[in-house]
């Protein structure tokens, strides 16, 4: 059986064990998104939850299962507000194809079209974060950075699977005042003092992703490792440290 085959195999599984699968998509550059195969039937669409960093993997699982909940528990009344409580509200979005063409290649596959109609999980303003994307509108690289990497090549002078280790203020649109580079691919960013920042507050994202949300901070490729840089606010200069 070839790898394909195996995957169409494992997809209907899911979707005779559950109701639908789920795909997660962890790329070295460009943001965590996932989406599920087998919902069209039951609701008459797929939903994709694209970045969101603020949820880790498996509250951002959980999130899309209760949402699949409550879908399947009334007549589809896409524009209310969901509320899951301790995770908060979410509203739904219309896919523009364009996006989903690019993000959500096993629902193609799996149903062997070239047309499925998808929803975005959309998270509330307290817990949008900046990798979050506007699916609804056609897929433009130059208006979502972020995300270019869907359809670019890599150009920086340091490793594609160069990571970051943030905090959820810089991701949610605080500006990013400390900058440590650590190891080549390595590096610590973070709005407000690093050493006041709670673990689990801190997330794990691409340097591509960074770079998108805010292109001020592209001096950090250049860092020499256990340098640093600091600046009082975004329209600050950097200043060196280390």
């Amino acid at each position: 059986m070839d790898e394909k085959s195996h995957f169409l195999d494992l997809i209907q599984s899911n979707i005779v064990k559950y109701g639908y699968h789920v795909t997660i998509v962890n790329s070295t550059i460009e943001p965590r998104y996932i989406y599920t195969i087998g919902l069209s039937k039951s609701i008459g669409f797929e939903l994709i939850f694209a970045g969101g960093i603020y949820y880790l993997k498996e509250d951002a699982l959980k999130i899309i299962d209760e949402i699949v909940k409550v879908l399947r528990g009334k007549n589809n009344t896409n524009s209310e507000k969901i509320n899951l409580n301790s995770f908060g509200k979410f509203s739904l979005s219309n896919v523009e194809p364009s996006w989903g063409k690019l993000m959500m290649l096993g629902v193609f596959d799996y149903y062997e079209t070239d047309h499925i109609k998808a929803m975005q999980i959309v998270p509330d303003k307290a817990y949008y974060t900046l990798d979050t994307p506007n699916l609804s509108n056609i897929f433009d690289a130059s208006s979502e950075p972020v995300w270019k990497w869907l359809v670019y090549t890599w150009n920086y002078s340091v490793p594609e699977d160069s990571t970051v280790v943030s905090n959820i203020n810089a991701l949610l649109g605080d500006a990013i005042t400390e900058v440590t580079r650590w190891e080549d691919n390595e590096w610590e960013m973070f709005a407000g003092a690093g050493p006041d920042v709670k673990e689990d507050e801190m997330r794990i994202v691409s340097l591509g992703t960074i770079l998108g949300i805010d292109k001020t901070l592209t001096p950090a490729i250049n860092l020499d490792l256990g340098k640093g840089l600091w600046r009082e606010s975004l329209e600050s200069s950097w200043n060196k440290w280390g």
